[in-house]
């Protein structure tokens, strides 16, 4: 899994690119809070291929420590495959989550 930062300006735009799973959960996790820096915050899911249970905690875990830093973070552009297994869990509830990283930055503009 890579992590990089696509925009670093009023509003980061934090992309994953790879499988999130048991062997990158725990890293990824750790970058991406490093990086939330009191910026509204969109994680772009778009090249993110397969989320395991434990990709899903490192998801929730971010979503968390934003919402602890007074961080507005939305989760953006997930393919279906992810986006079907966020509904199968009920973490879809539990995650702000939008179709296209465009509409995050409309709503977080």
């Amino acid at each position: 899994m890579t992590v990089t930062v696509e925009r670093d300006d009023n509003i980061k735009i934090i992309a994953m690119d790879g499988q999130l799973d048991v062997s990158s959960s725990d890293a990824t996790r750790e970058e991406v809070i490093k990086l939330l820096d009191g910026k509204p915050t969109i994680i772009s899911l778009e090249k993110v291929s397969y989320v395991s249970s434990s990709g899903l905690r490192a998801l929730l875990m971010i979503a968390k420590t934003a919402k602890a830093r007074k961080i507005k973070i939305i989760y953006a552009a997930a393919i279906d495959e992810v986006v079907d297994v966020l509904q199968m869990t009920g973490f879809i509830k539990m995650l702000r989550c939008v179709k296209t990283v465009d509409d995050a930055i409309a709503e977080l503009s």
